[in-house]
């Protein structure tokens, strides 16, 4: 099968590649689709052409000359070991009960072989993928956007499995995984904006629509009510907008950013219903106001509290079973995919999450010269996600995908 050089700049057309890009192509674009979009979320018949759409991608790889499985990097090969030692435990101790429960979380991991196969060939390849995605994720915060001005609760409800969260899925409400994933989203598209398309004056139709987009997607993390997403946003613009060349600026840029998110964990509601009551009447006063009411049923569903015992019920689990782990799932906290993988499967198993799932962050991190700012405020949120938070589907595609071919895209200009 033809191959492409990895390290050309150029725009590809679809159309004049070989087959077996077009059927990948193809194949991934429908998994991007289904894991962004909320009402895909139900049906047997869409969650079926996605594992279709994995069967056919993976067929086609393995017909390749130079496919990811001939001498696969390191990474990869830790990550098909996390999966199958994990999975043998896992169905040991819980059963078949385990393996749906974690179906998700491995298909997040499926994004790092996909990532790897177009390092290896060409990450242009996706050029077509993440601008329709670009589009997609647009229209779901348009749509998330309006169903958080009916119900503040929305983004909340739909993460449970009844008729009132199918009805908002139906919709195109987005949940836990799609605000979270819009952190990365609006930072890419941010950087894509600042380095490209403003620093060039390439101002066209398509340009106000990014500049929409953003916009659009920090209204929806601002009042979807998880306060933990709120702050992270405030934090990766400070980052992303002050980082500077000179590390010892850095230095002093992060002890700001790490006093300030204590800061904004202990005030920012508080400082919000000040200036809402310094604000006369008016649009902005009802937005502020929408903002708050978000933030306040954050704190009644998801407090920070639970937060913190969740985190200290794993970490008191892993510091009795360091080694092994204690292996069923139902003791743990079940709130930071990292300490809970500690505290189920061990120390190594703890460490190999870790380099598997920040690999690609850091390393393009360390090789990309150009757009600093966005490479090490993804990797900072990378870290964050991965500790403060579960994982979904989402994440796979939008850090392993989307966020990799935005800075290979800005380090051509």
């Amino acid at each position: 099968m033809q191959t492409i050089e990895h390290h050309k700049p150029y725009t590809l057309r679809f159309f004049k590649l070989p087959i077996s890009d077009k059927i990948q192509l193809t194949a991934l674009l429908y998994l991007t689709i289904w894991v962004s979009s909320p009402f895909l979320a139900y049906g047997s018949t869409y969650r079926l052409l996605a594992f279709a759409s994995i069967f056919v991608w993976i067929l086609v790889e393995l017909f390749r000359k130079n496919n990811i499985f001939i001498k696969p990097p390191l990474y990869l090969i830790l990550t098909l070991f996390f999966i199958f030692y994990t999975t043998l435990i896992s169905y040991n101790v819980d059963g078949i009960s385990a393996i749906n429960r974690n179906i998700q979380f491995y298909m997040m991991l499926f994004f790092i072989f996909i990532y790897a196969a177009y390092e290896r060939r060409s990450l242009y390849l996706l050029k077509p993928i993440v601008y329709i995605n670009i589009i997609l994720f647009t229209l779901w915060a348009v749509t998330t956007y309006k169903g958080l001005l009916i119900d503040p609760h929305a983004s909340r409800y739909v993460i449970k499995s009844n008729a009132y969260a199918r009805q908002l899925m139906q919709q195109g409400v987005g949940g836990f995984a799609f605000i979270y994933s819009l952190l990365i989203y609006n930072i890419s598209v941010l950087a894509l904006l600042r380095y490209k398309y403003l620093k060039y004056k390439k101002f066209s139709i398509f340009t106000y629509f990014l500049i929409f987009s953003v916009g659009i997607s920090s209204l929806v993390i601002l009042k979807a009510g998880y306060s933990i997403a709120v702050i992270l946003w405030v934090l990766s613009m400070v980052f992303f907008f002050f980082y500077s060349q000179n590390p010892i600026k850095n230095i002093f840029l992060l002890f700001f950013i790490i006093i300030l998110y204590f800061f904004l964990q202990s005030y920012l509601l508080d400082m919000l219903k000040l200036l809402y009551n310094s604000i006369d009447q008016g649009a902005y006063r009802l937005k502020l106001g929408d903002i708050i009411a978000s933030m306040e049923i954050g704190k009644v569903t998801g407090t920070t509290a639970d937060r913190v015992e969740r985190y200290m019920r794993s970490l008191m689990i892993f510091m009795e079973h360091p080694i092994m782990g204690i292996w069923r799932i139902a003791p743990i906290g079940k709130h930071s995919l990292v300490l809970d993988t500690f505290a189920q499967y061990g120390f190594f198993m703890g460490i190999i999450l870790i380099y598997i799932l920040l690999k690609i962050p850091l390393d393009l991190y360390i090789r990309i010269k150009k757009a600093k700012a966005l490479s090490v405020t993804i990797l900072a949120l990378a870290i964050l996600l991965i500790s403060l938070n579960n994982v979904a589907m989402l994440y796979g595609f939008i850090l392993y995908l989307f966020y990799p071919y935005i800075i290979k895209e800005l380090s051509s200009h």
